[in-house]
């Protein structure tokens, strides 16, 4: 009971001291996945106004990783602009085959215990390891999107509810909240984007 009542006054107070930026990367985060699952090119401008700013929230709060991460979704937002750009029938929504989608997550596990040792030992991150998965395996799915694989939202429905863990474990309760709304959308991103293939 004492935790809820530590909780429902942390929320309250974040509430207090959520900050425009915060709230404007939080609005554009949301339209840009609702714009990715409805496969709108649109999506990538809202992406990007999004990842600016969550460059400055992560460096903030030491996530480097995250930091990292957002100036690369900055980068991909352009590039998505462009490539989807194309007549839709160049570029169909497509499947990954099993045993590339398996060698993939193979390589991206590796690639998280690489950089979390290097990054715990090197600088101040906090949780490292967590911070590396939802970092590597985002690049991942940020390259999947813009090539219009399916899977990508398996990888988004991932890393989203790690991420939903990391945000709240850091008390960023809203952006907690903002990723548990990415990972339902990702879900139904899944589901639409099978329709079209289907």
């Amino acid at each position: 009971m004492n935790f809820i009542s530590e909780l429902y006054n942390s929320i309250l107070q974040e509430g207090g001291n959520l900050s425009t930026l915060e709230i404007v990367a939080v609005l554009n985060s949301l339209l840009y996945v609702y714009l990715a699952s409805k496969t709108n090119r649109n999506c990538f401008i809202f992406g990007g106004i999004s990842s600016a700013i969550y460059v400055y929230i992560c460096f903030t709060y030491q996530l480097y990783f995250d930091t990292f991460l957002n100036l690369f979704y900055i980068f991909m937002s352009i590039i998505g602009f462009i490539v989807w750009h194309r007549p839709k029938g160049e570029q169909p929504i497509q499947l990954l085959a099993n045993r590339k989608f398996f060698w993939l997550s193979i390589l991206g596990g590796f690639a998280v215990m690489a950089s979390g040792s290097i990054a715990a030992s090197i600088t101040t991150s906090s949780l490292p390891y967590i911070d590396a998965f939802t970092t590597i395996f985002a690049l991942i799915g940020t390259v999947m999107v813009i090539k219009k694989y399916l899977e990508n939202w398996i990888i988004w429905i991932v890393v989203d509810a790690v991420s939903i863990g990391l945000y709240f474990y850091k008390e960023l309760y809203f952006t907690s909240l903002l990723f548990l709304i990415f990972t339902i959308i990702a879900v139904k991103g899944y589901f639409e984007w099978k329709k079209q293939i289907n």
